[in-house]
C-alpha cells in the first residue's frame, strides 16, 4: 500500500469513527436521562450493575479478539489466505464452546445474584431476568460473532463497521424509546438491546463473507497447532483486556458491595461521561492498530516514535479540552442533564476525567507495545492496574465514599499508565522518558489554564441555566485553547501541510 493510500484509508476510517462516536454520544446524551426517568434511580442502578457483571463474563473472549485483528491484518499483507482461514476457523469453534460454557456458568451464578449483591427482594427476580438476557447478548451472540467484526477491522474496513454500528444504535434507541414510552420496563429494554445487537453482528458476518477475499470457516480447518499459536498471543491480550474493565465495572461492584444500589446509579453517570470522553480519544487510536503492525513489519521506527510522541500530543489535546471543560461545568452538566440528585457524582467525575486525560498517551504506547511483540509487558502492567485499583478503592471507599472509588482509579492510572507503560515505550524506542512531559503533557496541558479561567469567569458572571447554555459558555474557552495550542504547540511543518491543503481545496 502506498503512503497516499495509507493516509486516505486511515483518514476515512478515523472520520467515520468520529462520526459514529458523535452520533452514539448524542443518542446516549438524550437517552440516558429518558431511561432514568422511566425506570427510576434504583432500577437504573440495577441495569448498570447487571451490565457490569456481564462485562466480566465477556472476558471469556480470552483475548482472541485482538489476535483476529492481528492475523487478518498480516494476511492482508502476506496474502496467505489458507493460514488465515485455518486459524480463524480454530478460534471460531473455540468461541462457540466458550459461549456455551459461559452461559452455563452464568445460569448457575444467577441463582446467587440477588443474595451476593444484596439486591432488594422486590428487584431480585427482575435482576436475574435482565442478567440472563444480557448473558445471551454478550455470550451467545457477541463472543462467536465478534470474530467477523475483528475480520473487518483487520482488513481495515473500519468505516463499514461504523456504518453498521450507527444502524444498530438507531434500531436499539428507536425500539427502546417506543417500549419505555409504553411503560414496558427494564426487561423489555434488555430484550430490545439483545435483538438489536444480534442484527448488528449478523451484518458483520454478511459483509465479512462478501467483502473479505477467500474467507471460509469450517470445522475441517480446525487444527491443534493453530490453537496453540492463537493462545500464545491471546493469553497476554486477555490479561491486558482485564485492565479496561477495572476502570469501570469493578468500581460499580465495589460500590454495591460496600455502599448501596442508589449510589451505583449515581456513580454510573460519572462513569458514562468519562467513558464517552475516553471513547472519543480512542477513535483514532483504534484505527492505528493494524497500521502499527504494518509499520513494525516495514521497520519504520521513526514513524512509531512519531505516534508515541507527536500524535499522542494531538490526541491528548482533545482530552484536555474535554477534561478542563468538565472541571468548570461538571456540576452544571450533572444537574441539568440527569437532575440535582446526581450532584454527589461531581467530585468523582472530576477525578475520573483526570484519570482519563492522563491515560491518553498510554493508549497509544500500550497499543504500540502490544502489536510489536511486547504484549507480555502490557499484560503484566494490566495485572498491576487491577491490584492497585482494587486495593486503593477498597481502602478509600469507607472514609471517602464515591470519591474514594474514583481516587483509586486515578492512583492506578498514575502508577501504571503514566509510570510503567510510558517508561517502557520510551526505552524500547530510544527516546528520553522526560520527553513525554516536555513534548506531550506540557504542550497539551498549559493552554488549558486559560480555558478554565475563561470558563469560571463566564460561569460566575452568567450562571448556567441549561445544558445548551452550558455548551455555549464552554465555546469561548475551547476556542482560546485551540488558538494557543495551534500557535505554540503545533510544529511548523504540520501547520504548513494543513494550510497548504486548505488553500488547495479553496482554490
Amino acid at each position: 500500500m502506498s503512503q497516499t493510500q495509507r493516509i486516505r484509508q486511515t483518514s476515512l476510517n478515523a472520520l467515520t469513527n468520529y462520526l459514529r462516536f458523535f452520533f452514539t454520544m448524542v443518542v446516549s446524551f438524550w437517552f440516558i436521562p429518558f431511561i432514568i426517568k422511566n425506570l427510576g434511580s434504583d432500577m437504573y442502578g440495577l441495569w448498570t450493575l447487571s451490565f457490569s457483571i456481564i462485562g466480566f463474563f465477556s472476558l471469556l473472549d480470552f483475548g482472541f479478539g485482538l489476535g483476529v485483528v492481528k492475523w487478518t491484518g498480516e494476511t492482508r499483507a502476506s496474502g496467505d489466505i489458507e493460514y488465515r482461514n485455518h486459524i480463524l476457523s480454530t478460534v471460531f469453534f473455540v468461541y462457540i464452546l466458550i459461549a456455551i460454557g459461559g452461559m452455563l456458568i452464568l445460569g448457575g451464578f444467577a441463582f446467587f445474584y440477588g443474595v451476593l449483591f444484596d439486591i432488594p427482594q422486590e428487584f431480585q427476580s427482575i435482576g436475574i431476568t435482565i442478567l440472563l438476557i444480557l448473558g445471551v447478548r454478550s455470550l451467545l451472540i457477541q463472543i462467536p460473532l465478534s470474530l467477523f467484526k475483528g475480520v473487518l477491522f483487520g482488513e481495515q474496513r473500519i468505516y463499514l463497521i461504523n456504518i453498521i454500528q450507527i444502524l444498530g444504535t438507531v434500531i436499539y434507541a428507536g425500539s427502546a424509546f417506543i417500549a419505555l414510552s409504553q411503560g414496558l420496563g427494564v426487561v423489555w429494554l434488555a430484550t430490545i438491546n439483545c435483538i438489536s445487537f444480534l442484527v448488528e453482528n449478523l451484518l458483520y458476518m454478511f459483509f465479512s463473507y462478501t467483502k473479505v477475499k477467500g474467507l471460509k470457516l469450517a470445522i475441517r480447518f480446525v487444527r491443534k497447532k493453530y490453537l496453540m499459536e492463537a493462545m500464545s498471543f491471546s493469553f497476554y491480550s486477555f490479561l491486558t483486556t482485564i485492565a479496561g474493565l477495572v476502570l469501570f465495572q469493578t468500581d460499580v461492584i465495589i460500590i454495591q458491595l460496600t455502599l448501596n444500589l442508589t449510589l451505583v446509579g449515581i456513580y454510573s453517570v460519572a462513569i458514562k461521561i468519562t467513558e464517552y470522553s475516553f471513547l472519543l480519544s480512542k477513535q483514532l487510536v483504534n484505527v492505528l492498530t493494524p497500521l502499527i503492525s504494518e509499520l513494525k513489519q516495514n521497520k519504520e521506527e521513526d514513524s512509531i516514535r512519531y505516534l508515541l510522541t507527536t500524535l499522542s500530543k494531538y490526541i491528548m489535546a482533545t482530552g484536555v479540552i474535554l477534561t478542563a471543560t468538565i472541571y468548570v461545568f461538571g456540576q452544571d452538566l450533572l444537574v441539568f442533564w440527569v437532575g440535582p440528585a446526581f450532584m454527589e457524582a461531581t467530585i468523582p467525575l472530576l477525578l475520573l476525567m483526570t484519570s482519563f486525560m492522563l491515560t491518553i498517551p498510554e493508549l497509544i504506547a500500550s497499543n504500540v507495545l502490544t502489536m510489536t511483540g511486547h504484549h507480555a509487558f502490557t499484560a503484566k502492567v494490566s495485572i498491576s492496574s487491577i491490584v492497585v485499583n482494587i486495593v486503593t478503592s477498597l481502602l478509600l471507599v469507607k472514609p471517602l465514599g464515591l470519591t474514594g472509588i474514583a481516587l483509586g482509579t486515578l492512583i492506578s492510572t498514575v502508577v501504571n499508565n503514566v509510570g510503567l507503560t510510558l517508561m517502557k515505550a520510551s526505552k524500547t524506542y530510544a527516546f528520553p522518558y522526560h520527553r513525554y512531559f516536555t513534548k506531550v503533557f506540557a504542550p497539551a496541558l498549559l493552554p488549558a489554564v486559560l480555558l478554565v479561567a475563561i470558563g469560571f469567569g463566564l460561569r460566575s458572571l452568567f450562571p448556567v441555566v441549561s445544558v445548551w447554555d452550558m455548551m455555549l459558555k464552554a465555546i469561548p474557552g475551547g476556542l482560546v485553547y485551540l488558538v494557543l495550542f495551534w500557535t505554540f504547540s503545533v510544529e511548523k511543518s504540520m501547520k504548513k501541510k494543513i494550510l497548504d491543503k486548505l488553500l488547495r481545496r479553496s482554490a
